[in-house]
C-alpha cells in the first residue's frame, strides 16, 4: 500500500486532506491517507483579533472540532494521528511522530505534503498552538486580562495588530471604557506593498476610535510586576519612556514549525525550500504547503493558492504525470477590518471601499464559512462540494 502523509491540518492543508480522500485514496485501494497533527481542532487565524476581546465571538466559530469530520472516512484508508513530527529523514522516506500522549512512532510514507505552518511569538493565540488545550488556555488569560485591564497595548503594526487595535478600539477606548495603546515601528500602520493611502486611512480610522497611536517606536523590554506589564519602549531617535499595561498584546509575526526539517532544507529564516512546483529539491516526493515554506509571504491567500494547485497536482504527480509549474500572484489582495464597522483594503493598485470590506469579511471574519474550509469542502477562493 502507498502512504500519503500530511503534516498539518490548518487552512492549506485541510482542503488537501478531504480533496485527495475523494480524488484518489477512496478511488484507489492501492493508497491510505495519513494526517499528523497535535491539534484536534481546525484554527481559523483570521478571526482571532475579535475573538481574544471578551463576550464578542465565540471560541466554537474560530476552533473547529476535526474528529467528527475524521470520521466520515474509512479507517482502513485514513488515520489521523495526534502527535507533532519530530524527526524527518528524507532518504529513508520516514517521519518520526511525537505522540501527544508521551509516545513515539515512526511512519513510512511514498508521498509526503507538509502544511506545518508558524507558532505566532510571544506564546500568543494568533496561530495554533502546540495542542488545542494550550490554545484555549492561552486565549482564556488573555482574555481575562483584557476584561480586567485599564490600559491595553497592542503592539506590532501588521494586518494582526492593526485589526486588534481596532476590534479593541470599538469595544473599548471609542466609548472610553479603557485606554488602548498601538505601537508599531514605522511612521504608519501596515507596510509595502499596500498603498500609503491604505495605510493611512487605517490610522485615521484608528484615531477616530480614539486608539493612543504610538509610532516608530519598538518595545525593548517587557517586565511584570503584579498584574501590571511594564514596557520599555525605544523611539526612532533612540529616546526611552515606560508604558505601564495590564494586559500586553504582541502581534510581532511568526516561526516556521520546521524544527523536525533537515537543516539543508532550510533557508537562513528555518522556512522550507520549495521549488516552483512546490516540491523540495532533490526529493520529489515531498511537497510543502502554505506558511511553512519559502516561496511566498505567510499569509492566508497564499496558502490558499499553493491549495488549490496541489489539489490538481497531486493526482498528477501519483500518476506519474509531469507536474505542473505553481505561478505566484504578484497582485496584492488584502482587507483589513478595523473594529465592527469600518475597514480598508486593497485590490492589485485599487483602494476599496470601506463598506466592501466590511460587507465580505467585517461582519463575521470568515466564521461563517470557515467551517467549510475545516471539512475541507472549500478553500478560501475555491469551492468543491456544496
Amino acid at each position: 500500500m502507498k502512504t500519503i502523509v500530511i503534516l498539518g491540518v490548518g487552512v492549506a492543508a485541510a482542503p488537501l486532506i478531504r480533496q485527495t480522500m475523494r480524488n484518489v485514496v477512496l478511488k484507489d485501494k492501492e493508497y491510505n491517507l495519513i494526517v499528523v497533527a497535535p491539534t484536534t481542532h481546525f484554527h481559523w487565524p483570521i478571526a482571532m483579533p475579535r475573538v481574544i476581546v471578551p463576550g464578542q465571538l465565540s471560541e466554537d466559530k474560530a476552533m473547529i472540532d476535526l474528529r467528527p469530520i475524521f470520521k466520515e472516512y474509512p479507517s482502513d484508508q485514513f488515520e489521523f494521528v495526534l502527535g507533532a513530527a519530530s524527526a524527518l529523514d528524507p532518504t529513508g522516506n520516514t517521519v518520526a511522530v511525537s505522540l501527544n500522549d508521551g509516545g513515539s512512532r515512526t511512519i513510512n510514507y511514498h508521498t509526503l505534503v507538509v502544511a506545518t505552518g508558524t507558532s505566532s511569538k510571544d506564546n500568543m493565540p494568533w496561530k495554533a498552538m502546540a495542542t488545542t488545550e494550550q490554545t484555549k488556555q492561552r486565549l482564556h488569560e488573555l482574555q481575562q486580562q483584557i476584561e480586567n485591564a485599564r490600559t491595553i497595548a497592542v503592539v506590532g503594526g501588521g494586518q494582526t495588530g492593526s485589526e486588534t487595535a481596532g476590534e479593541l478600539g470599538f469595544e473599548y477606548s471609542k466609548q472610553g471604557r479603557k485606554e488602548v495603546y498601538f505601537i508599531y515601528n514605522d511612521r504608519l500602520p501596515l507596510a509595502p506593498p499596500l498603498m500609503e493611502s491604505v495605510r493611512k486611512q487605517t490610522k485615521t480610522e484608528l484615531e477616530k476610535l480614539n486608539v493612543k497611536l504610538i509610532p516608530n517606536t519598538k518595545v525593548t523590554a517587557v517586565e511584570h510586576s503584579g498584574g501590571d506589564t511594564i514596557l520599555t519602549l525605544t523611539d526612532a531617535e533612540g529616546k526611552v519612556t515606560t508604558l505601564t499595561t495590564q494586559a500586553y498584546v504582541p502581534t510581532t509575526g511568526g516561526i516556521p514549525n520546521s524544527s523536525f526539517v533537515p537543516a539543508d532544507l532550510l533557508d537562513s529564516d528555518g522556512f522550507i525550500l520549495q521549488t516552483k512546483s512546490l516540491q523540495v529539491k532533490g526529493h520529489d516526493n515531498i511537497f510543502v504547503l502554505g506558511d511553512v515554506g519559502s516561496l511566498e509571504e505567510c499569509k492566508a491567500g497564499v496558502a490558499d493558492a499553493q491549495a488549490v494547485h496541489l489539489i490538481k497536482a497531486l493526482p498528477i504527480y501519483l500518476n506519474g504525470g509531469v507536474m505542473p509549474t505553481y505561478t505566484p500572484s504578484n497582485k496584492v489582495m488584502v482587507g483589513i477590518t478595523l473594529g465592527r464597522s469600518r475597514a480598508t483594503g486593497q485590490f492589485g493598485s485599487f483602494k476599496l471601499f470601506s463598506f466592501l470590506i466590511h460587507y465580505a469579511k467585517g461582519r463575521f471574519l470568515g466564521t461563517d464559512y470557515c467551517h467549510l474550509i475545516a471539512a475541507g469542502k472549500k478553500t478560501l477562493m475555491t469551492t468543491y462540494e456544496k
